[in-house]
């Protein structure tokens, strides 16, 4: 390498550096406080404190997929664990491992996108992604598909040095591959079928093919049944009982599906939606549910314009991918078609049960769709290219950081009375449990009772913050009140609605303190 291309080098990964800082400024501020907290995370974090007190064996399974009784493999209860080891034993520690993916998958994607795009291409779109909403937001808490974008990358980049010809220490590049699909398959559904059935088409066409690295690919399916060890352990102890819930949860599904031309339509409209949410920050709805009704026709243009990049730059990938002269880059295309057609169809499939954050297992598709357009622009218009590239990325930089402007004002706003009930944060969890935890003390059970969405997402949590100081949660009904005879219980409500207990002929409120949207009340027997 000439002296000028290593001082090239250097800058851009100076360039690179300074993203990364904004990226981690941005996946980290205020991370303790606004850390999302639900029922979800509030079970996984009880499950990972009792591994670590003692009172609970390593778990063989994880957490389960979304509508079904069918358990993911442990692995992400396993990054809980050793990360509360290090760094103590709290709600936010436990996300370390799903923050540090967020963090890395900025420069991963930039090496990720260098396998095909030219240099500024790739920055450019690394730097859309490191300031990107949909990337910011799933970095910030602990969820099992939270790490997915960045075990994702890792796999078919490995893939793809395993493929090539040159050589390149393919059997490290096995082993990398073999730990991203044995830890993938845990983490995500999608992934679990995905993955495996990504390999398979590959491994068969290298061996048609008469390519001697079909070899590599049992290396890679026999370290991933390695690291699913634990897996394989509870289905031989429950007699496949899991294997049974996979199914069943697949069938069930099934017989919610709508017709194949019903499916193939919000399937679609899906992708049309998730293209400009991924790169510009825009979402229409968690579920996909486009509305026509005339009261939502930003909606419907953002969607339009997510269809019109989505086709044209299939349309120029493929024209790219027969032009391409480059047997290492028509390769990587190839490996990428491969893996995003199998997901593809499955999310056709699945159309009307998909959400937002499935579509963290194809999040860098946008990118490469409109990484299409910027080499297309730029063999087209080269004396105006530079231009065209800083306005795009300028244009999709202010889209994020409004929209990310937007997310942390809303978690600000819990503080200040006017955040979602939708979620609920460490912050505020702490808060209403340190009240309840000061004014129970000496009493082994803590009856709460309240508003019924929010504590549907927040039970769990206070649950495991009061367990920590030797309580139990006892959750109440508004009708069980007088019926139980209880002579103190706890009752979080809006601030709009506190009238209700002033004249209330069996309680007196005797203590009172307001976090953000709630007040917490302590109401005794008259």
């Amino acid at each position: 390498m000439s002296e000028e291309n290593k001082k090239i080098n250097v800058v851009v990964w100076l360039l690179v550096g300074a993203i990364l800082v904004v990226g981690i400024f941005l996946r980290t501020y205020n991370f303790h406080d606004w850390l999302r907290f639900n029922a979800d995370q509030g079970r996984d974090a009880e499950i990972v404190s009792e591994v670590l007190e003692g009172t609970q064996a390593w778990p063989l399974l994880g957490p389960k997929a979304g509508g079904t009784t069918f358990q993911l493999g442990p692995v992400f209860y396993y990054f809980q664990i050793a990360s509360a080891k290090v760094f103590g034993n709290t709600p936010d520690k436990m996300a370390y491992p799903d923050l540090l993916a967020g963090i890395l998958a900025i420069p991963l994607l930039f090496l990720f996108l260098r396998k095909y795009f030219e240099v500024k291409i790739s920055f450019a779109l690394s730097v859309v992604f490191a300031l990107s909403q949909f990337a910011i937001r799933w970095a910030r808490f602990a969820w099992n598909p939270n790490s997915t974008p960045f075990w994702v990358l890792l796999f078919l980049y490995a893939l793809h040095e395993i493929i090539i010809k040159k050589d390149n220490r393919k059997f490290l590049w096995s082993l990398v591959a073999g730990l991203t699909v044995g830890i993938g398959v845990q983490l995500h559904t999608m992934l679990l079928l995905a993955m495996p059935i990504t390999l398979f088409i590959l491994g068969g066409y290298l061996l048609i093919k008469k390519e001697k690295t079909w070899r590599y690919f049992l290396l890679i399916f026999a370290l991933a049944l390695v690291f699913n060890i634990p897996q394989m352990m509870s289905e031989c102890a429950s007699k496949g009982a899991n294997t049974a819930a996979f199914f069943g949860g697949i069938t069930t599904k099934e017989e919610n599906q709508h017709s194949t031309v019903e499916n193939f339509v919000q399937g679609n409209s899906s992708v049309a939606q998730i293209v400009p949410n991924i790169l510009g920050g825009y979402e229409v709805g968690d579920n996909f549910k486009l509305s026509f009704d005339g009261k939502h026709n930003v909606d419907v243009l953002i969607s339009a314009l997510g269809g019109l990049l989505t086709l044209s730059g299939l349309v120029l990938g493929i024209v790219y991918f027969k032009k391409e002269k480059s047997e290492d880059k028509k390769l990587f295309l190839m490996i990428l078609a491969v893996y995003v057609g199998v997901l593809y169809l499955l999310f056709i499939k699945l159309a009307f049960t998909i959400s937002v954050r499935m579509y963290l297992v194809l999040f860098f598709v946008p990118f490469f769709l409109l990484g299409f357009w910027l080499q297309f622009l730029k063999e087209k218009w080269a004396s105006a290219w530079n231009f065209i590239l800083l306005a795009t990325v300028l244009l999709l930089i202010f889209s994020n950081l409004f929209f990310v402007k937007k997310y942390f004002e809303e978690f600000d706003g819990y503080y200040k009375g006017v955040g979602s009930v939708d979620i609920a944060t460490l912050g505020e969890m702490e808060r209403f449990s340190k009240f309840i935890i000061s004014a129970s003390a000496g009493q082994g059970v803590a009856y709460v009772g309240g508003d019924k969405k929010f504590l549907f997402v927040s039970s769990r949590s206070i649950s495991y913050l009061i367990k920590r100081a030797g309580l139990d949660l006892n959750m109440i009904g508004s009708n069980e009140i007088g019926q139980a005879k209880l002579a103190k219980f706890f009752y979080i409500v809006r601030e709009n609605k506190l009238d209700n207990f002033d004249n209330d002929p069996n309680y007196v409120v005797t203590k009172q303190e307001t976090y953000g949207k709630f007040s917490i009340l302590m109401l005794e027997k008259k």
